[in-house]
């Protein structure tokens, strides 16, 4: 493993509720609080406010996002309620050497009731992987498809086309919106040509990544100075990942168990780390290209060197409701009180064909094993039927969808 680690949050961001005191925790709460805070003059697509709370050295410490424009929209927890607000670090502060603590403190202080992390990014940043691979030569080769990578298939790349071949310098895996999105790329390039952070050149310099922050040069055994290129792997924890499955060093007594997602599991970079070897172990994950071989039976590319950490973190999906049933369920109770409260026949019997068709689709999602498509196909097609007409028994219609399907496949395997 390198001595040389510069590991860091360059995202954190907590769903809250505000404490019922008898007033909101507006702009101007903060202001009789003794805070500076800036607001914008427009809020955002679920928040009608946002402003910006800066810190003592007048610097911007963290952005408050609240008042919902409505409870059910965009939202990311199906109901939003009305004291919710989100509670984001700014990303200097990420940089600080406890921003989950100092995250902490001002949500306890402030009377604002933490509920989940609803985003958290991970950042190495690094000149040479643990077993010397360069990570721009790495990139080349990933791009010419001598590696192939496991998991997230999902990717996106930038670069540019040089008479000499395309050189490469940033690679995402993984939907955005996904619970865990991968990139890796040249921060160097995009801190010297994009976008300029002072406090991240000062992370480097303390980190030993480079002597001088201003001209970001590192000075060889000799006193030689060179320009080393910096890379980044990050990756983006969103709010899906609602707990963790830890998996302890057996030699060091410990026990497979499961915590919560939370702010205590980020008290220090040494945590930082553990969490990010974690994640590289399934999102950076790469393979040797062999041809006419299986993927998962070629051979590892090995490049972080796992030996010092002693605690290894396994995302774990909980089983709730998502999303689309969530909305099933506000549907079907709608257009219940929509029959109840129109008592003509045809808008009663419309009501009742809709219903029995939302409540199969919620059976359906809900279940551990989902009813096979065929299954589904079956009872839509007799629930279709029976609008019309009810002259046989509901178990002859399904028998005879059976046939029916039974003797379309037939046909279609005879082609």
């Amino acid at each position: 493993m390198q001595d040389t680690r510069c590991i860091n949050i360059d995202w954190l961001e907590v769903y809250c509720l505000e404490d019922s005191i008898g007033y909101p925790h507006n702009a101007d709460y903060f202001r009789r609080c003794g805070l500076h805070v800036v607001q914008r003059d427009y809020g955002t697509p679920v928040y009608h406010e946002m402003f910006t709370i800066f810190g003592n050295d007048n610097q911007p410490l963290l952005e408050v996002r609240r008042n919902p424009k409505s409870q059910i929209g965009l939202q990311e927890h199906g109901v939003l309620d009305p004291n919710a607000c989100h509670v984001r670090l700014c990303n200097r502060t990420c940089y600080f050497n406890e921003p989950a603590k100092l995250l902490q403190q001002f949500l306890e202080t402030y009377g604002l009731h933490y509920q989940r992390i609803s985003r958290i990014d991970i950042c190495l940043d690094f000149t040479k992987f643990d077993f010397g691979d360069d990570p721009a030569e790495f990139m080349r080769r990933y791009m010419a498809g001598r590696y192939s990578k496991i998991n997230q298939a999902n990717i996106s790349a930038h670069g540019t086309d040089q008479w000499h071949g395309r050189i490469w310098n940033s690679v995402s895996w993984g939907n955005p919106k996904s619970m865990v999105s991968t990139k890796f790329y040249n921060k160097k390039l995009e801190l010297t040509q994009v976008h300029d952070k002072p406090y991240i050149r000062q992370a480097w310099r303390e980190a030993g990544l480079v002597d001088d922050e201003l001209t970001l040069t590192k000075f060889d055994a000799d006193g030689n100075p060179t320009q080393p290129d910096i890379w980044r792997i990050e990756f983006s924890i969103k709010s899906g990942t609602r707990n963790w499955f830890i998996i302890e060093d057996q030699q060091r007594g410990g026990k497979p168990h499961s915590i919560k997602h939370n702010l205590q599991m980020y008290r220090s970079r040494k945590e930082y780390f553990d969490i990010f070897l974690s994640l590289s172990q399934h999102y950076f994950h790469f393979k040797k290209f062999e041809p006419d071989k299986r993927k998962d039976r070629c051979q590892d590319k090995q490049l972080f060197d796992y030996e010092d950490c002693n605690t290894f973190y396994k995302l774990e999906n909980v089983a709730t409701k998502d999303e689309p049933a969530k909305r099933l369920h506000n549907l079907y109770a709608k257009i219940q009180d929509y029959r109840d409260s129109h008592p003509m026949p045809q808008i009663y019997n419309a009501c009742n064909v809709i219903l029995a068709d939302l409540e199969l689709s919620m059976r359906t999602t809900s279940l551990v094993k989902p009813w096979p498509l065929d299954e589904v196909a079956i009872i839509r097609n007799v629930i279709a039927k029976r609008i019309h007409s009810h002259d046989k028994p509901l178990n002859q219609d399904i028998a005879e969808e059976r046939v029916m399907l039974d003797l379309t496949r037939q046909i279609f395997a005879d082609d």
